[in-house]
C-alpha cells in the first residue's frame, strides 16, 4: 500500500511548483510520482476556481508544457538561424542545413514555414555544378595533353594558342591556374655553353640588317653553329633556317666544327629546295663561315653572303633563338654519354620545331603551316598574321 502524503507536504509541492521548481526535482525531493504531483496541482486549481469554469486536467497541463517548450525552441531557432520566416527559400534551406545537427528537421521546417518534402528534395539531390567548374573539368586534361605532346616545352602563351586552334578560349590568368593545379612547368635552361675568341675581325658587309620578316621562301637563309657536350667531348650542331617560315631546312652534327660541316649542311638544304636563285645566306663571322673554302663554294652556286657585325648576336637573332629554344626545351635536360642519344634528340626536336611548335612571330602557326599557307595562295591572311 502506497505511503500517504500529508496535506502540508502537498501544499509545499504546489507552492514550490508555483516558484518554477521543475517537476523532476520535486519528484526526487519528496519521493512522489509525476502523476501524483499533477493530481495535487489539479486539486489546487479546482479549489482556487471561484467562477465555476472548467477545471484544468492533467492532459491540458502536459499539453501546455509541451507548447511552452516548443515555443521556446522556435524562439531559439529564429535567433540562431540567421533568417526570418519571410526570408527567401534558399536562405531558409541554408539555415536548416546549419542547425540540422542541433534540432529536429520537423521542428526546423515548422519554425521556418518550409515543407519537409521541399527540404528533403533540396538536401538529397545532387548540387548543380557551376559552369566554370564544368569548363575546368573539360579543359584541364586538354592542357595536360598539349603540354605532354610538346615534351614539356610549351609555356602559357603557346598553350593558349594551341587551345584556340582546338576551339577553346582561355585567358592567360586562367591558364596559369591550370598549370599550377596540374603542377606543370615548361622546361628551363639548365646548361649553357660559352665560347670565346681573341681573333681580330675583318669588315664584312651585313646585307640583311635584321630584316627578319621575309615575304616568300628562299629569299634569305640564316645559319649558326652551337656545341653540346657528349661525355668529355663537345659536338658541333649546324643548322640552316629559312627566314620566311623559320623552318629548319637542314642540320648536321659532327665532332668538329669545320668548313666541311657548314658546306654539308648548306648543300643538304640547297638540294632540298631545288637550288633556288637569288639566295642571300646570313651568318655570324665564325671562321668556318668566313673561310676561303666556304666563300668560294657559295660564289660558285651564285649565293650572296651576309655577316653579322662582330659582337652583335641580334644580327643573327633567328638562328640564335632556335638554339636557345632547343637547349631550353630539350638538350639542357640531358647529359649525353654517347653521341647517338644526341643525334636522336636533335632529330626529334627539329621535327617538333617544324611541324608542331607554335611560333609567336608567325601568329602562333608552325613553320610547316606557314609554308602550306604560302603554297595555297593565302598570302594576305599570312601577311596580316606576321604584321600582328
Amino acid at each position: 500500500m502506497g505511503m500517504r502524503i500529508l496535506q502540508e507536504t502537498r501544499d509545499e509541492i504546489v507552492r514550490l511548483y508555483s516558484k518554477n521548481v521543475p517537476i523532476k526535482e520535486l519528484m526526487e525531493r519528496f519521493g512522489v510520482s509525476r502523476s501524483s504531483i499533477y493530481n495535487y496541482l489539479q486539486l489546487d486549481r479546482m479549489h482556487r476556481s471561484t467562477n465555476g469554469n472548467m477545471a484544468v486536467t492533467f492532459r491540458k497541463i502536459t499539453s501546455m508544457e509541451s507548447e511552452l517548450e516548443r515555443l521556446r525552441l522556435e524562439n531559439e531557432i529564429l535567433k540562431t538561424c540567421g533568417c526570418y520566416i519571410d526570408a527567401p527559400l534558399s536562405e531558409k534551406l541554408s539555415g536548416i542545413d546549419r542547425l540540422s545537427n542541433k534540432y529536429s528537421i520537423h521542428l526546423l521546417c515548422r519554425t521556418l514555414n518550409v515543407l519537409r518534402s521541399t527540404y528533403y528534395h533540396h538536401s538529397l539531390r545532387s548540387p548543380e555544378q557551376p559552369l566554370w567548374e564544368k569548363e575546368d573539368a573539360e579543359i584541364r586534361p586538354i592542357v595536360q595533353q598539349i603540354f605532354d605532346e610538346s615534351k614539356e616545352r610549351y609555356g602559357t602563351r603557346k598553350l593558349k594558342a594551341e587551345l584556340e586552334n582546338r576551339g577553346y578560349e582561355v585567358s592567360l590568368k586562367r591558364l596559369r591556374r591550370y598549370m599550377k593545379e596540374l603542377n606543370i612547368k615548361s622546361k628551363q635552361t639548365q646548361l649553357k655553353y660559352f665560347s670565346s675568341s681573341n681573333r681580330k675581325y675583318m669588315y664584312r658587309r651585313n646585307k640583311l640588317k635584321q630584316q627578319f620578316l621575309q615575304t616568300a621562301p628562299n629569299l634569305v637563309w640564316v645559319s649558326d653553329v652551337t656545341y653540346v657536350r657528349v661525355a668529355k667531348d663537345f659536338y658541333a650542331i649546324c643548322v640552316v633556317i629559312d627566314l620566311f617560315s623559320r623552318k629548319v631546312l637542314a642540320y648536321e652534327i659532327a665532332p668538329n666544327n669545320t668548313a666541311e660541316l657548314i658546306i654539308t649542311t648548306f648543300l643538304k638544304a640547297f638540294e632540298l629546295r631545288d637550288r633556288p636563285d637569288g639566295l642571300l645566306f646570313h651568318s655570324d663571322q665564325g671562321t668556318q663561315y668566313t673561310s676561303y673554302k666556304f666563300r668560294t663554294f657559295l660564289r660558285g652556286l651564285g649565293v650572296k653572303q651576309s655577316f653579322s657585325y662582330p659582337g652583335i648576336p641580334y644580327d643573327n637573332a633567328v638562328a640564335e633563338s632556335f638554339f636557345s629554344s632547343m637547349k631550353v626545351e630539350e638538350l639542357s635536360h640531358h647529359f649525353y654519354d654517347v653521341s647517338k642519344d644526341l643525334f636522336r634528340d636533335v632529330a626529334e626536336y627539329v621535327e617538333f620545331f617544324n611541324s608542331k611548335r607554335l611560333h609567336q612571330k608567325l601568329g602562333y602557326k608552325t613553320p610547316d603551316q606557314i609554308e602550306a599557307m604560302y603554297q595555297n595562295g593565302e598570302l594576305e591572311q599570312l601577311s596580316s598574321k606576321l604584321e600582328a
